[in-house]
C-alpha cells in the first residue's frame, strides 16, 4: 500500500490525517525551520542505498546519534534540564532522519535494515557505539563531535551521489545538523567554557 505521506518542517508523524495537525505534527524547534523535501528517487541504485545506509545506522549515523543524545538526556535531566530538553528534541529529529533515509533507502532498491553492508557481509548496528561520556563538558564535546562529522559525511555522500532528489534531501539534512552543532556549542559554552 502506497501512503502519501506530507514532510513539513522538522516534524515526527507527519502523517496529517484529514487536514488536521496534532501535538505531533509541530515543527520541532531544535531543528532548522524548513520543510523536508518528499523523499524520492530518479532511478534505483543500490550503491546510493549503500550509502545512505551507512548515514541512517553506520558508525556515525542518525541511529547512533538518536541513542547517544537519548542517552545523554537521560541522565542530565535532573542537574541540566535545558540541556536534557535539547537533547530530547534533536534525538526526535534524527529518528526524523531515520524515516526519511530509510524511505529513500527503499526507493532506490536497498532495505533499510539496522547496520551496513561491508565486504565482510553485514555489520549490524551495536550500543557501543553510542559515546556514553563522563559529565555534561564530556557529553557536550561528545555530541559536537558527532554533529561534526555527521556533516563531514553527508557533504561526502552528496559529492558521491549524482540524483538531484537524494542529494536536496541530504542537503537539507544538513541544515537540521548544522543548526544541533550551533545548540551544542551554545550549551557547552554556557556550562563548560572556564575562564582563561
Amino acid at each position: 500500500m502506497n501512503i502519501k505521506k506530507s514532510w513539513p518542517a522538522a516534524k515526527v508523524g507527519s502523517r496529517v490525517q484529514g487536514g488536521s495537525q496534532d501535538e505531533h505534527s509541530k515543527p520541532r524547534w531544535c531543528a532548522y525551520q524548513a520543510p523536508y523535501p518528499e523523499p524520492k528517487v530518479e532511478k534505483p541504485n543500490l550503491y546510493y542505498a549503500r550509502l545512505l545506509m551507512d548515514d541512517m545506522a553506520g558508525t556515525v549515523s542518525e541511529l547512533t546519534a538518536s541513542a547517544q543524545y537519548l542517552y545523554h538526556h537521560q541522565v542530565l535531566y535532573d542537574s541540566y534540564p535545558d540541556v536534557a530538553e535539547l537533547l530530547e528534541c534533536i534525538s526526535i529529529v534524527e529518528m526524523t532522519h531515520m524515516e526519511l533515509l530509510g524511505e529513500t533507502i527503499i526507493q532506490l532498491g536497498g532495505q533499510p535494515k539496522l547496520g551496513v553492508k561491508t565486504n565482510r557481509g553485514m555489520e549490524w548496528w551495536r550500543g557501543d557505539l553510542v559515546y556514553y561520556g563522563y559529565d555534561i563538558c564530556d557529553m557536550l564535546s561528545a555530541d559536537i563531535e558527532a554533529e561534526m562529522q555527521a556533516i563531514i559525511n553527508y557533504n561526502r555522500h552528496i559529492e558521491m551521489i549524482d540524483d538531484e532528489y537524494v542529494k536536496k534531501l541530504l542537503n537539507r539534512i544538513v541544515m537540521d545538523e548544522q543548526h544541533h552543532l550551533e545548540a551544542f556549542k551554545a550549551k557547552k559554552q554556557k556550562y563548560c567554557c572556564s575562564h582563561k
